[in-house]
């Protein structure tokens, strides 16, 4: 082959190379096939929070809320029907009814007696909310009912009764019984239990009702909290009051003649 050729497939090979790279710079500098830049500051975001207003509660101090009280508490109203009934045994072995409730509202809720779910919270809502009321306390019941299907007997010494203050309250009381009596109940109100066999965690979802003093479904509401890695429940004290202050102020209404 003449060297000539030669020199002219050298050169044509470079040539094509070079312009591949340019070729790509050119890529590159349109966009198409970005390169970061080194250095280059994170992209971040900033969220501007909604206006907040100021309730007052009832005997505490005001508490921040950003949303309307029905919707802060997940509220709903129900078309009144016969609430289901139960009977159980209170945390002193007596037996309990929603038929012995006649005549007052029954606000219901579902924690566990080892006061290892969001029953802090819930307590402290209950105890609030027991407060606000002041001399119509006397007309309301506050009812839990156990959720713990390891642990169906609660008593006088049951966590739930003597760690939270509840114990306290004349007008509340846990009720639990035999498993498949439970089982019942959490059926009846749309309380589902998992029992994880493996970590022997229990979950259980959230919810609240008022019952009025002729045994109607009225409300239902849903609690919430926090929770830690560790299973720890928390609420934010004005979160905590705002809860409280919805639970007196709906039982009121159900007071109403």
């Amino acid at each position: 082959m003449p060297r000539r050729y030669i020199y002219w497939m050298i050169a044509a090979v470079l040539v094509l190379g070079l312009g591949g790279t340019l070729g790509e710079r050119l890529v590159s500098d349109a966009g198409l096939n970005p390169t970061p830049a080194k250095d280059s500051p994170a992209p971040t975001t900033t969220t501007t929070a909604p206006p907040v207003t100021t309730v007052p509660v009832p005997g505490a101090s005001p508490a921040p809320v950003n949303a309307s009280l029905q919707s802060f508490m997940g509220l709903v109203r129900l078309r009144p029907s016969e609430a289901p009934a139960y009977s159980l045994i209170d945390q002193n072995g007596q037996p309990a009814t929603l038929a012995q409730n006649t005549g007052q509202v029954t606000v219901l809720t579902f924690f566990d007696g080892p006061c290892n779910d969001i029953c802090p919270v819930l307590a402290a809502e209950i105890k609030g909310a027991d407060t606000a009321l002041g001399p119509d306390a006397a007309k309301v019941r506050f009812v839990t009912v156990n959720t713990d299907p390891k642990a169906t007997a609660v008593s006088a010494l049951t966590p739930a009764v003597t760690t939270t203050g509840l114990g306290g309250l004349a007008n509340w009381s846990i009720l639990t019984g035999p498993l498949i009596t439970l089982n019942s109940v959490w059926k009846s109100y749309g309380v589902a239990i998992t029992l994880n066999t493996t970590t022997g965690v229990i979950a259980h979802n959230e919810v609240m009702y008022f019952i009025d003093p002729i045994s109607q479904l009225r409300y239902r509401a849903t609690p919430f909290a926090n929770e830690t890695r560790q299973g720890a429940y928390s609420l934010d004290p004005a979160s905590t009051n705002r809860f409280a202050q919805g639970i007196a102020a709906y039982a009121e209404q159900l007071l109403a003649p």
